[in-house]
């Protein structure tokens, strides 16, 4: 059976359906979301299958979408329509069986069984071992760069089908919706459809291959690249050799400004960093991660924000769930009570801002179990709210017990429960 028939196969298709539909998710240019995508494919899916098999099928442009990253700035995704979802997830679910086995052991981004958090394991490994000099290499805009004739080039040594390469650089061209209007994608993988994490992973396997050839200890994630050195010079040395063959062979661009050469301690791995700790390393979130926490239980907690409590609760506990499940990891336990504590706080000005009028703060107080003089006293004061929200007098009427009870979710209990690698 060709690649294409594969791709095309009823069972693959099926799971890629159920992958799409599992994954949920808005809908693309042509409006049809979740609820009506499977009356919709019933009706196309025979003459789509067929342009398919004709090599006659165009993809839809994707609608654009800019979120926010963390370093400032904005990320373009690409959002296809579910049925062009549904065809590139059948088409990366057998280019996953071709490629993977064959990819690096030091490659941990969009592979099966391989996570962030194993890629940090091995890192915290090659620190300890005295690799002390990390080259963090920053590849400009990636997904945007990616030269569409060098990956179809790659992907044609491996790929015999002639139709598939057809129907992958079909996608690579797909345009982008902007006011109605198309426009022609010259250059960059689809960030945002599912074609885009393989395509990726098929590129920067020769950058993998090409630094084991080298002999270096290096962890990958995505296009999150770390090399471990055991000195200075030389990681100063292998930070120029390595950007001139990203920009040379693979036809990236490096992002000479933000690519360094640092000290686990002192830089950032995949949001961690490391720590002292009793003769070796430890893993610990960074500053970087923690100042972002912070601001999104801010905006949470923002008097601005015209949110009932138990819906700051509810967004708070979303918060909390995906943030300590990512940085489980973190071996520097106390800071998960630090930030408890932090946001324990902010939720108490919450509750104080809430109650506004003098005549309330006392009712609330006494309510909580506060002596009747002593709530007078606070309820009538003039002091600023934070400064009343890290007060005994509110910590003991608003503690902890109670907070849980009303629905925060602490990060210090999140954070002891097993740690699933994959």
């Amino acid at each position: 059976m060709e690649l294409l028939e594969r791709i095309l196969d009823n069972r693959n298709v099926r799971r890629a359906y159920e992958r799409v539909m599992a994954n949920k998710g808005s809908g693309g240019v042509d409006g049809i979301g979740i609820e009506g995508f499977k009356s919709h494919l019933q009706k196309v899916w025979p003459s789509v299958k067929a342009r398919i098999e004709e090599g006659n099928y165009q993809p839809s442009a994707v609608r654009r979408v800019d979120i926010p990253k963390p370093s400032g700035g904005t990320r373009t995704l690409g959002i296809p329509t579910l049925l062009d979802r549904l065809i590139q997830q059948a088409i990366a679910q057998q280019l996953t069986i071709i490629y993977d086995e064959t990819f690096s052991e030091n490659s941990y981004g969009f592979r099966a069984k391989r996570n962030a958090h194993q890629a940090l394991l091995k890192a915290r490994d090659y620190v300890n071992a005295g690799y002390s000099h990390v080259v963090d290499i920053d590849m400009a805009k990636f997904f945007d760069r990616v030269n569409h004739s060098y990956l179809m080039n790659l992907l044609g040594q491996r790929i015999k089908d002639r139709r598939v390469l057809r129907l992958i650089h079909s996608y690579l061209k797909a345009g982008v919706m902007m006011d109605g209007i198309a426009t022609v994608n010259r250059e960059g993988t689809p960030q945002g459809g599912p074609l885009s994490p393989i395509l990726s992973n098929v590129l920067l396997d020769k950058l993998d291959k090409e630094l084991e050839m080298r002999g270096h200890r290096f962890v990958r994630y995505a296009d999150d690249v770390c090399v471990f050195l055991r000195s200075k010079r030389s990681a100063a040395r292998v930070l120029d050799s390595v950007s001139m063959y990203i920009e040379k062979e693979l036809k990236l661009e490096v992002n000479r400004s933000k690519s360094t050469v640092t000290r686990p301690w002192k830089g950032k791995t995949l949001g961690y960093s490391f720590y002292h700790k009793k003769g070796e390393k430890g893993l610990t979130i960074a500053r970087s991660s923690i100042a972002r926490y912070k601001s999104k239980v801010r905006e949470i907690t923002s008097r601005s924000k015209p949110y009932a409590m138990y819906k700051r609760y509810e967004l708070l506990r979303q918060l909390n769930r995906g943030w300590s499940n990512y940085f489980k990891l973190n071996e520097a336990k106390s800071l998960f009570k630090e930030l408890d504590q932090w946001v324990q706080r902010r939720i108490r000005q919450c509750h104080w801002k809430q109650w506004r009028l003098p005549r309330t703060k006392v009712a609330m107080l006494i309510k909580l179990g506060t002596p009747n003089w002593q709530a007078y006293q606070w309820g009538n004061t003039r002091k600023g709210s934070w400064r009343i929200s890290g007060s005994p007098i509110l910590q003991r009427a608003l503690n902890k017990s109670l907070l849980k009870r009303e629905g925060y979710l602490p990060l210090a209990e999140l954070s002891t429960l097993p740690t699933v690698l994959f």
